[in-house]
């Protein structure tokens, strides 16, 4: 099996901070573990070629639920592109999920 680069998005870190930020405010060390339990799924994801369940928000799009949180993210046979972090309870739309975002 061949190793998938990991590629995320600038709203896909931004979410990761808003996750940490939140979480920090009540309790830091939580919000370190959060963190890095979040990281290693998806770092996960990337290895094992996890794929998801489909999404119709945007073409190729895939959903991975955890930790009351849902990763967005697309795969290929090379890379995996982590687009969002959401929490389970936000609504989502299309516009979450612009195609030109790198």
């Amino acid at each position: 099996m061949r190793r998938r680069q990991l590629v995320l998005t600038k709203s896909a870190l931004r979410d990761l901070r808003a996750h940490y930020d939140y979480v920090c405010a009540f309790d830091p060390g939580a919000a370190e573990r959060l963190l890095h339990e979040i990281n290693r799924k998806i770092r996960s994801i990337a290895e094992l070629g996890v794929s998801g369940v489909p999404r119709t928000f945007s073409p190729g799009l895939r959903a991975f639920p955890f930790r009351n949180r849902c990763i967005y993210f697309t795969i290929t046979d090379d890379t995996v592109t982590v687009l969002r972090v959401m929490h389970g309870r936000q609504n989502t739309t299309p516009d979450d999920f612009p195609e030109s975002e790198p």
